[in-house]
């Protein structure tokens, strides 16, 4: 191990300092999971020794934010637009309808809520960034090499068209030849199946059980029809959430601009979080280049960091500590009311356990309904918690960065998808046997989770299950570090090629899928079968007709 980390620095040393590029990254501030990971990547190029500028523009009043970029060398330009003071004002700046909402975990109702829910916020700050002429300027006078940009938040991957629209004075009739600065795109979270089809992978269908779904080889007819449809309106809520960005980048601008996909498929390659060891196995192609892992610090994430004295004396209170978290995006003080009540009853069932819940509001009243057994925090160090040994199960809504630390710490999970990619997390993580998917409408069953979290607590094969997991992931043959960074150099290198996507997705579905044969092998066959049934029937006539003269 020592020696393979030696010579990734060598090659970091002899590699990486003689190629030096001016890279801009892109990090809107909306997610924490997402944020973290998109700064971890501007520390590790910023180590591998290319020029780096970090652009901040805030959708959401989001904390806890200094210190997540660690090398000095990084150029950080904060972007507060003009409505920041009302984005500080705001409580409620999340996404409280997903708790409990019927309608938006509907397939099809989700897929036209989508769009004005979700890029309804990044729209204002989107658009003023795109229109300030200023800090057009400003990034122009640069002059970076290339541009990196999350395809979660559109208008990182305009950037460059709107940079190169600048420089051309408007005076253009083809704005997708102007994209003269390459574009890297990058997804914080797993596979989205609507941008990796961009980059040659096939459809995934089978492969990852959707919501409601039993996976392979236990699915039935009825599992694969679901996964078929769960798939088939995702891809067209993500679709619209992207033909809707397209619209106010076009209004931002005042012009016209290329689609979407045209933007995004002109890189070389995709970079995603997906881990191929966490992950399902799916067949893909050598443009997406998988790093689920790099935010993860080894030796900190097994040694653990030193906790305050507030929490060692927390932990000390009884044998078994449980922290609960559901992350920044959705919050537990917006709990539904039962969702409340049933998690106070599995408390109060578990009078032996700790618990940590991480709730975003001093609320006096509420501590009040609590036994003593719970201690709630605005702010938890998770990390540090997830690697004592005293903490036995963590509760988790199953945001990446969340299922990234528990994977990487070995411990046991219980993990409630919210909305989102969380499903297919909860499932993902599940699947090797450390953690269970908890439905996020059986939080009101308080006796329901109690039991489950007593099982997780007593019953040994889950933590050896999650240890499993952890050595296998932090011993992957290929680092994810290594892999992100040499895959970025040969982009830089060649920003232009496309030759590993495969030729066949220019093709419609039918050319795709060979539906066309199929479909005449099936009618020939039909043909066949029914010419030698005709036969056969003729032959037996005949050769009855023959019997009857003869007798």
């Amino acid at each position: 191990m020592i020696i393979k980390h030696a010579c990734f620095v060598l090659f970091l040393l002899l590699v990486g300092y003689g190629n030096s590029s001016k890279i801009l990254i892109h990090n809107p501030i909306f997610g924490f999971s997402h944020v973290k990971f998109i700064s971890k990547l501007a520390d590790i190029i910023a180590d591998h020794g290319h020029n780096v500028t970090l652009f901040q523009p805030y959708h959401l009043a989001l904390k806890n934010l200094d210190g997540l970029v660690k090398n000095q060398n990084v150029e950080i330009l904060n972007y507060y637009p003009s409505h920041y003071d009302e984005l500080l004002k705001k409580e409620t700046q999340t996404f409280p309808m997903f708790w409990d909402s019927h309608l938006i975990g509907n397939p099809v109702l989700r897929a036209f809520m989508l769009a004005p829910v979700l890029g309804g916020e990044f729209k204002k700050t989107a658009m003023e960034v795109l229109s300030d002429k200023n800090l057009i300027n400003e990034l122009k006078s640069k002059k970076f090499d290339v541009v990196m940009a999350e395809t979660w938040e559109l208008s990182g991957i305009c950037r460059n068209l709107k940079l190169q629209s600048e420089i051309q004075s408007f005076e253009f009739s083809d704005l997708a030849h102007l994209l003269d600065i390459p574009c890297i795109p990058m997804m914080s979270t797993v596979r989205y199946p609507i941008f990796n089809q961009i980059f040659g992978q096939p459809s995934f269908v089978g492969h990852v059980p959707q919501m409601g779904s039993v996976g392979a080889p236990e699915a039935g007819f009825f599992d694969r029809l679901n996964d078929v449809f769960e798939t088939f309106w995702g891809i067209i809520a993500q679709e619209r959430l992207n033909s809707y960005q397209n619209q106010f980048i076009e209004e931002a601008i005042g012009r016209s601009v290329p689609y979407w996909k045209d933007l995004v498929k002109q890189s070389p390659i995709y970079i995603t979080n997906s881990n191929s060891y966490l992950d399902y196995a799916v067949p893909t192609t050598a443009t997406i280049v998988h790093v689920g892992g790099i935010t993860m610090d080894l030796k900190k994430m097994k040694n653990g960091e030193p906790l305050s004295e507030e929490y060692e004396e927390i932990l000390q209170e009884r044998e078994s500590t449980v922290l609960i978290s559901f992350g920044s995006v959705i919050r537990s003080f917006e709990m539904p009311e039962n969702f409340k009540a049933g998690l106070i009853k599995m408390f109060e069932s578990l009078p032996d356990v700790t618990f940590i819940w991480k709730y975003e509001k001093d609320d006096t009243e509420f501590k009040k309904r609590l036994p003593k057994n719970v201690n709630l925090k605005k702010w938890v160090p998770q990390p540090a918690l997830l690697a004592d040994h005293r903490v036995k199960v963590f509760v988790t809504h199953g945001g990446l960065g969340s299922i990234m630390e528990v994977a990487y710490t070995g411990k046991p999970a219980i993990v409630v998808p919210i909305f989102g990619d969380q499903n297919h997390n909860a499932n993902m993580l599940a699947r090797h046997g450390g953690a269970l998917a908890y439905s996020k409408f059986d939080l009101p069953d308080g006796k329901k989770l109690a039991g489950v979290i007593k099982e997780m607590i007593s019953n040994q094969k889950y933590k050896q299950n999650a240890e499993t997991l952890f050595h296998v992931i932090s011993n992957q043959p290929i680092d994810p570090t290594h892999n992100f960074l040499t895959h970025l150099d040969f982009a830089i290198k060649f920003p232009n090629l496309r030759s590993q996507v495969p030729e066949i997705n220019q093709v419609g579905l039918i050319a795709h899928y060979y539906l066309d044969v199929v479909l005449f092998l099936c009618i020939l066959g039909i043909a066949f079968a029914y010419l030698s049934f005709k036969l056969v029937k003729r032959i037996l006539r005949r050769f009855a007709g023959e019997k009857t003269k003869t007798d």
